[in-house]
């Protein structure tokens, strides 16, 4: 083949004058020594199909001559992997031997002249050093050199082997909806791209690939001019976009672009869009020589999206009412509208955005990441119904949001897809306070096992035993005893009347009280006559139907048969009557508070243990004298918990504001507290005053000063708390300080939390809630509340308040 050089002294930088990082490689290797030679020798067509290759921003490659030389640009360098750059220059068989079994047939029918193109080929590539699977759609085309002759290939390679695998994982997801999945598979397809090259100011096609003499109509392009090969876009403005790039040298690019073609050839032009770039292609010198179409088609997708606004603006005045976050999508997943509650719950979100690209992280329930296709949104664009599913989505400033929606994908009559409903609530709150119901049925279940008394829960109408605690356990002897029925694990109490009693007591829903009752009961070993002031309280569900029966009991042997044998002591009678009385006061009140509110059984509780204590306290062990002030503590704990969690839900209500001497209000706190005198409390003069509602502003600072004044106290023989406030424009900041042990930065967010305390409650008594009713009281009121602090310097407690 005869090579034809360029005239001058065309240095390689004029030959590869572009091409990003590839260019930059061509520009730097020592050419001489390969065998086509420096650039300035190869033939004119040879650096024409680099200069194209190198100024697209798709994927090229041209092999020249028999030996099939490679030189390829920046988007095709992205196949080579590790092979790169040694490719630049190698033969075809050489790089790729591991397919050279199938190039080898391809590449003759190339130089025979023929145009050979491929969809979604599998071709097993070995880009890192191992074989695998690629799936590519190509396009071969013949490059003719001075002579006429081919003397390359001109290869536009697009690997979507992501498709393919996604497409083919749907496939055999979706087995049961085959005609679905058939149109599906089209819609997320990715076409091969239309391509052709004009050359020279009338713009003469040169090369036009097969899409592009579709779109055309299969008219007879090359050779042709613009003009003359499509005469219907004369007056539609591309020959001027033309001009400008031939005459700027900059690319242009177009998006949903209007294009009307004859391409039935019967006179009728029909409107088509297509996005497009026409880059322009330089010589060696610079200078443009011609210009590269490449265009994919969107006529589908504008028409849908112009649907899909003309839907959402008929729907936009209901969808804006809707009490829960509502947002729609196009079908490339953009956010076409969402309402006032989805702008709340996602402060910055906006019309035009991607759900999945906004600086909100989205996670499973378990803490593992969402990826962007595994969101409702993108599920939902894939034809999939997702109903009531629950994630969580992570806020830029921390916060962490459990909500619970629902995506669903909107057809047209005609079944093409207009894009994606989202339904969505915040249900943080509720699952919070469902994670602490629980851990209150938990702390219930620890008193329950702990109580000083025997009890025991049978359910159903057999009596099945379903929980007994260690009370219980112990005055029947341990036997086994949950899942056996009352009469299969007491056989021992057959004739007694006892199981009468449970029958009674079920179909009445009227509990039973027993006092002193004796019962001949077989434990460790023996038979023991005991005695028993128990209780038999039935449970009733929402439906008022009985479901169960409870028993508490206080095993009385010992008291009844001390009374036994001392009745000659009038003295001791009295006082043994008396506490006979006394616990049967106690079983009374018990069988009230069982069906009375959560309060009400607590309160029961701490009356039978301070009976206990009052009454037979010199006859228990330090350890049931232990459990009885535990009990105290926690029945105590768990009112001022209900208590506090009443407070927390009436901190958000707002009444009407009233001017408040912020000076005056601290001396009254200060006074309700009364701090003890090593406790030093000092309060910066000039106090403003500022519009409140007393009584809340009043609770912000009590909680606050007495938190300082309680903790510090644990770490400091000196406490030393000091008020202090600031003009910050349109509010005012607080600050209460101490001197006390500090707060690990760690804590200084988790310490708001609701139920969140740092010190053990054996240290301190609190609910955890003073600082979560602080903080909601403040931001419901147009303010904000944080700490700062370092362990071991102290704390300091800052809120805003409006002014007005």
């Amino acid at each position: 083949m005869a090579v034809q050089r360029t005239p001058g002294t065309n240095t390689v930088t004029q030959v590869f004058p572009n091409g990003g990082e590839v260019g930059a490689l061509y520009r730097e290797k020592d050419w001489s020594a390969h065998p086509l030679g420096p650039p300035e020798r190869w033939p004119q067509s040879l650096k024409t199909a680099v200069s194209m290759v190198l100024g697209s921003q798709f994927p090229l490659i041209v092999l020249w001559g028999p030996q099939l030389y490679q030189f390829y640009n920046d988007g095709y360098r992205l196949l080579m992997g590790s092979k790169h750059p040694g490719g630049l220059g190698q033969g075809n068989k050489e790089c790729w031997p591991e397919v050279w079994h199938i190039n080898e047939a391809i590449y003759p029918r190339i130089f025979n002249g023929e145009t050979v193109n491929f969809e979604e080929r599998m071709y097993p590539l070995a880009p890192h050093g191992h074989p695998e699977e690629f799936y590519l759609t190509l396009c071969y085309s013949p490059v003719h050199d001075e002579t006429g002759a081919v003397g390359g290939v001109f290869v536009s390679v697009f690997d979507v082997t992501r498709e393919v695998r996604a497409r083919q994982e749907r496939d055999r997801a979706l087995a049961e909806a085959r005609a679905e999945r058939e149109r599906l598979y089209e819609v997320f397809m990715q076409a091969p791209a239309i391509i052709a090259v004009l050359e020279g100011p009338e713009y003469r096609f040169t090369v036009s690939n097969p899409l592009y003499q579709q779109l055309t109509g299969n008219r007879e392009l090359l050779g042709k001019p613009l003009r003359e090969a499509l005469p219907e876009i004369a007056d539609q403005g591309f020959l001027e976009l033309l001009d400008t790039v031939r005459t700027s040298g900059k690319p242009f690019i177009a998006h949903d672009a209007l294009v009307r073609l004859d391409r039935k050839g019967t006179g009728v032009v029909e409107d088509l869009y297509a996005d497009f770039v026409y880059q322009p292609l330089k010589d060696a010198s610079g200078s443009v020589f011609g210009i590269m179409a490449h265009a994919v088609e969107t006529t589908e997708q504008v028409l849908a999206r112009r649907s899909i606004e003309a839907l959402a603006a008929e729907r936009i005045a209901m969808l804006s009412h809707i009490a829960d976050a509502v947002l729609t999508f196009d079908t490339a997943g953009r956010i076409s509208f969402l309402n006032d509650m989805a702008r709340t719950l996602f402060p910055g979100l906006h019309v035009g955005a991607l759900f999945a690209a906004q600086a909100f992280r989205q996670e499973r329930v378990d803490g593992t990441p969402l990826s962007p296709d595994e969101l409702p949104p993108a599920r939902a664009g894939r034809g999939e119904r997702v109903l009531h599913e629950v994630w969580n989505i992570c806020t830029p400033d921390g916060h962490r949001l459990r909500v619970q929606g629902s995506a669903i994908p909107v057809y047209t009559e005609t079944g093409s897809l207009l894009g994606v409903v989202l339904t969505l609530r915040d249900i943080t709150q509720q699952h919070r306070l469902e994670q602490q119901l629980e851990v209150e049925r938990n702390r219930l279940t620890q008193v329950f096992m702990q109580a000083p008394a025997a009890i025991m829960v049978a359910r159903g109408p057999q009596h099945v035993i379903q929980v007994v605690n260690p009370g219980y356990a112990r005055v029947a002897g341990n036997r086994p005893l949950v899942g056996k029925t009352i009469p299969d694990a007491f056989p021992d109490l057959a004739g007694q009347g006892l199981f009468e009693l449970y029958d009674q007591v079920y179909a009445t829903k009227e509990p039973f009280i027993g006092n002193e009752v004796p019962v001949r009961v077989e434990r460790f070993g023996r038979v023991d006559d005991a005695y028993f002031n128990f209780v038999y309280q039935p449970l009733v569900d929402e439906d008022g139907e009985t479901f169960g029966v409870m028993t508490h009991a206080v095993e009385v042997t010992d008291m009844v048969r001390a009374r036994q044998q001392a009745e000659e002591r009038n003295r001791e009678l009295t006082r043994l009557t008396q506490a006979l009385e006394q616990s049967n006061r106690e079983l009374d009140q018990f069988a009230y508070v069982a069906s009375h509110d959560l309060k009400a059984p607590l309160r029961g509780i701490a009356n039978l243990a301070e009976w206990l204590k009052e009454e037979v306290g010199t006859n228990l062990t330090a350890e049931a004298q232990e459990f009885i002030t535990r009990l105290h503590g926690r029945v105590h704990r768990m009112e001022a918990l209900i208590d506090g969690i009443l407070t927390y839900s009436r901190a958000g209500k707002v009444s009407e504001p009233a001017p408040v001497d912020t000076g005056t209000l601290l001396k009254e706190v200060v006074e309700l507290l009364a701090p003890p005198l090593e406790v030093q409390v000092t309060v910066q003069p000039g106090a403003p005053t500022v519009s409140a509602e007393r009584v809340k502003l009043q609770q912000v600072f009590l909680n606050l000063v007495g938190n300082a004044i309680k903790f510090t106290r644990l770490h400091r023989p000196d406490p030393r708390i000091q008020v202090t406030w600031r003009d910050v424009g349109e509010q005012y900041e607080f600050t209460v300080a101490d001197n006390g042990a500090g707060i690990a930065p760690e804590f200084h967010e988790r310490i708001w939390g609701i139920f969140q305390t740092l010190e053990s409650r054996d240290k301190v008594e609190g609910t955890g809630i003073g600082l979560s009713v602080v903080r909601k009281i403040v931001e419901t009121r147009g303010g904000r509340a944080w700490v700062d602090s370092t362990p071991g310097e102290g704390a300091a407690f800052h809120f805003t308040w409006p002014k007005a």
